[in-house]
């Protein structure tokens, strides 16, 4: 791989909960750090869900090896967000690259 190909400035993401006084929690996102990736789009379909078809994208996020990327960890690039649906995976085991599949879901695909 050509590493002049990561040429996306990403973030990840770190989830954080916080205790919302009644015993439960709500969870946010914190950066954690800012990475250089490449973005590639593998898959597009339209969920229908709730009677309303939502629009979704599978993108395959390949960036440097980090031993600190959890699944729960989210992924932005500019204002677009990626959510990780398995676990980062060690490209070829050689500790160079991290894969991260994610969806992104269009929230508002007509323009409304």
């Amino acid at each position: 791989m050509n590493p002049g190909e990561l040429n996306c400035r990403l973030t990840l993401l770190e989830e954080s909960k916080t205790p919302d006084g009644q015993g439960g929690y709500s969870t946010g996102y914190v950066p954690r750090i800012t990475v250089w990736g490449k973005i590639t789009t593998i898959a597009a379909k339209a969920l229908d869900q709730y009677e309303q078809i939502t629009p979704e994208l599978i993108h395959r996020i390949l960036i440097r090896h980090r031993r600190d990327v959890q699944v729960t960890d989210r992924v932005q690039y500019g204002q677009r967000l990626f959510e990780q649906i398995g676990p980062p995976v060690d490209v070829e085991e050689k500790h160079a690259y991290l894969r991260l599949e994610c969806r992104e879901v269009v929230a508002d695909a007509a323009g409304d």
